[in-house]
């Protein structure tokens, strides 16, 4: 793994995005074990049970050497010796962000910047102290932990928890694959200079419409467009607009860019729908997919057998998939 800032993201809650990390830091610690890692999390991550599902959760160990970031309340929580190296000067909920290293082996909860400014500072920082990975543990409320403006790779974690289908989770796994693999716009450097809002482009010139989001007056926005406009979204691209856009038939030649794949919110069929009457969608920049993690144990215990989803995502991806909780104990739950 040559990157140096890795996100973890899920489909769903409780798909594995923290075993998924324990998954990683266990492998590195086995093959180069004086790499120095940073562990943090956009959300919370560690505690015992789920304050949402009151699902038992993964705990989260830092190794001795290693840097961890979270904020001054689970500081204070942890019952292991080790050296703070900075403090934020912005508060989150819990207080300030505190960045330590570890001088002996512990259980920590991890809760660190819920904002990207305050993730960029915190890794800026880290690589200062000597971190050669950030690992952070994304929110799924919070897909913007995914953006390749962010880190320098991402894994994409799935399981039981998006469903109980197989076929389901294959379905939505490959279509998040799919939003992440989207072509590259050509004018991509060049568009990343403007402005927040919505641009119209048309033979190399460049409109930038009276609108912020796609969110107003639609019908407004598309008066400005005809087949074969190009269209720049700073912003979400919403299953609305598609709907409007290929209602007025539109999208034939028309071309929607985007920042990355966290700004869609498309469902497969919306997205079919604008492709195939002839739309094209393009970002400005991919996330580097490294792989896809499997958990496939659901919040209420139920265990799917992997075998047929591993399979299914291997011949479809060309992307290491792997079953995360593979060689666990699993006798003791109940197996679909």
């Amino acid at each position: 793994m040559s990157v140096r800032s890795l996100s973890i993201i899920g489909l769903e809650k409780n798909t594995g995005k923290t075993e998924s990390m324990k998954y990683i830091i266990r492998r590195i610690k086995e093959t180069d074990p004086q790499r120095v890692l940073c562990l943090t999390s956009i959300g919370l991550d560690g505690e015992a049970v789920d304050q949402v599902t009151f699902t038992p959760k993964p705990e989260v160990i830092i190794h001795e050497g290693d840097l961890f970031a979270t904020s001054e309340v689970h500081y204070r929580e942890k019952n292991f010796l080790s050296e703070v190296l900075w403090v934020s000067a912005y508060r989150t909920a819990l207080g300030r962000v505190v960045l330590s290293r570890a001088l002996e082996k512990g259980k920590v909860k991890l809760s660190g910047p819920s904002t990207l400014s305050g993730l960029k500072e915190l890794m800026k920082v880290a690589k200062k102290q000597g971190t050669d990975l950030f690992l952070l543990d994304g929110a799924l409320s919070r897909r913007s932990s995914a953006s390749p403006f962010l880190c320098e790779g991402v894994v994409l974690a799935t399981g039981a928890a998006l469903s109980l289908n197989f076929k389901e989770i294959i379905r939505k796994t490959l279509h998040h694959v799919r939003l992440m693999n989207l072509p590259i716009d050509p004018m991509a450097n060049h568009i990343e200079k403007f402005d927040e809002g919505i641009w119209l482009i048309k033979k190399g010139v460049f409109e930038k419409l009276p609108y912020r989001t796609l969110l107003g007056d639609t019908s407004a926005i598309l008066d400005h467009m005809k087949r074969g406009s190009k269209l720049y979204i700073s912003g979400s691209l919403t299953e609305g607009f598609i709907k409007r856009l290929v209602e007025r038939k539109l999208s034939e030649g028309t071309t929607l860019v985007v920042k990355d794949h966290t700004k869609i919110f498309l469902s497969p069929e919306s997205m079919d729908l604008f492709l195939e009457s002839g739309g094209r969608l393009m970002v400005l920049r991919s996330p580097n997919l490294l792989a896809v993690t499997f958990n496939p144990i659901s919040p209420q215990g139920y265990v799917l057998n992997s075998g047929a989803v591993l399979t299914a995502l291997k011949k479809a991806l060309d992307v290491p998939v792997i079953d995360v909780m593979e060689g666990e104990k699993i006798g003791q739950r109940k197996t679909l």
